[in-house]
């Protein structure tokens, strides 16, 4: 079992935290983990957010944040090597999420080709630079057919960038409980085959729960797309939350 979606952001880039999500890994009887950072938490992508920080007040507060706390990509490759240095009872590799700007797809392209990861996940928390993830009364006043139908268009020029190995929680658009009027089938599928096409496997993410909701899945599975199983972890005790429960259910389909 593998647990491929595990952050690292809450703290120091030492051995010492890092080894506390191997111990947990191990404890899980996980055979490997893929430990992350988010993009806004390293320097040199900071650019691809500065629509994002323009957007409103609130976003600037929130980037400014993050800007107070980031690496640089020196400091974690630094981090990196030093850890696949180490034998340890679970593979460990490293990766990023990176937010999806398409504007930026060519920097956000250049720039990951020159990490040297083991897997790259893509995610769209951001609809035209807007975030639609954070705060539910955000959503306030909104289009919700118009915000689910550009949110999938997005996730589908992700796939299609060639940047990604993984689609991070593809249906995270529904994470305040608010749907559209219409239907989603043919969203769905249109998003699998998309997916198959290209490589990109699909995340069963266990943050909220087993993963997608029914109706995804099932279109998941027909079309065949490779599934990927991840925890979003963001500290030790969480990671390989439902990862077995995850394989379960995914029994007889291709996962990375």
């Amino acid at each position: 079992m593998k647990d491929l979606h595990v952050h690292i952001e809450r703290g120091e880039y030492n051995r010492e935290w890092i080894e506390r999500f191997i111990e947990k890994a191990a404890e899980m009887q996980l055979e490997e983990i893929n430990l992350l950072e988010h993009t806004v938490r390293i320097k040199e992508f900071h650019p691809c957010f500065k629509e994002a920080r323009e957007y409103s007040l609130y976003q600037k507060k929130w980037f400014d944040s993050k800007r107070e706390q980031a690496h640089s990509l020196a400091e974690y490759k630094a981090l990196i090597d030093e850890i696949k240095s180490k034998t340890y009872p679970v593979r460990v590799n490293f990766g990023l999420e990176v937010c999806w700007f398409e504007q930026h797809k060519d920097y956000i392209g250049e720039l990951v080709s020159e990490c040297g990861l083991d897997y790259v996940l893509g995610s769209v928390h951001w609809i035209d630079n807007w975030t639609f993830n954070q705060r539910k009364y955000q959503w306030l006043g909104k289009d919700v057919n118009k915000l689910y139908r550009r949110y999938y268009e997005m996730s589908n020029t992700l796939i299609e960038s060639g940047i990604f190995d993984i689609i991070a929680h593809p249906d995270l658009i529904s994470c305040h409980g608010l749907y559209p009027d219409m239907s989603l089938k043919d969203i769905y599928r249109e998003l699998c085959k998309n997916a198959k096409a290209h490589g990109v496997a699909v995340e069963m993410n266990t943050s909220k729960g087993p993963g997608l909701n029914p109706e995804f899945l099932e279109t998941a599975k027909g079309e065949g797309v490779t599934f990927s199983a991840g925890s979003d972890a963001h500290r030790p005790e969480d990671v390989g939350r439902s990862i077995k429960d995850v394989y379960k259910i995914l029994k007889g389909t291709d996962i990375l």
